[in-house]
């Protein structure tokens, strides 16, 4: 017979709240408009490392949401930065390129080497 605390075998249980178990009381709650009924269950162990990666994925987790939290706050910052600061100098005129920046380069570098080429002929 199990003492409560594991299994036969002695393989430790945890609670593992996110899953509906067998009710442990026989009779059926009433529903009296208060809050409901606790679920409570348990799953047995396979072996005790299992216990160990849970940790780790939950602090793996835990960290991971540290980071996310400090990333949200840089970008609100950013975007808190750029909200007050014009994108533009509103005195010239802007002038925006669908293209590639380097793409657009070499375009006007050609343009230029013809404009050249072509002047040279004319001075000769």
């Amino acid at each position: 017979m199990s003492n409560g605390s594991g299994l036969e075998d002695g393989t430790p249980r945890v609670s593992e709240p996110s899953q509906p178990a067998a009710p442990q009381d026989p009779q059926p709650a009433s529903n009296d408009g208060g809050s409901p009924p606790k679920r409570r269950g348990t799953v047995p162990l396979k072996n005790p490392q299992s216990l160990e990666r849970l940790r780790d994925h939950v602090k793996k987790a835990a960290r991971e949401l540290e980071r996310l939290r400090a990333e949200n706050a840089a970008l609100t910052e950013r975007i808190r930065h750029l909200e007050t600061t014009p994108a533009v100098d509103l005195e010239g005129t802007v002038l925006a390129f669908d293209e590639d920046p380097d793409r657009l380069r070499e375009k006007v570098e050609g343009f230029i080497q013809a404009i050249d080429a072509y002047l040279a002929r004319e001075t000769q």
